[in-house]
């Protein structure tokens, strides 16, 4: 696999987008895993620091409505 932004060889892929990225161009994100509601119903999320990030991509900061999956 070859980095999405040199085409050298990829050493990872990007946990938010899956480009592959080789170690010059690869950056540090934290990542949600998942989320569960805790104690005394507050949301919760199990993140991940240090996940790959391509530097391309823009996660977004806010949950986005998509009633077209229901």
């Amino acid at each position: 696999m070859l980095c999405w932004n040199c085409n050298e060889p990829a050493s990872g892929v990007c946990a938010f987008c899956g480009r592959a990225v080789c170690k010059k161009h690869a950056a540090e994100m934290p990542a949600i895993v998942t989320i569960y509601i805790g104690d005394k119903q507050v949301p919760k999320a199990i993140v991940v620091s240090g996940a790959l990030h391509c530097g391309n991509c823009h996660p977004q900061s806010h949950p986005i409505e998509m009633p077209e999956i229901y």
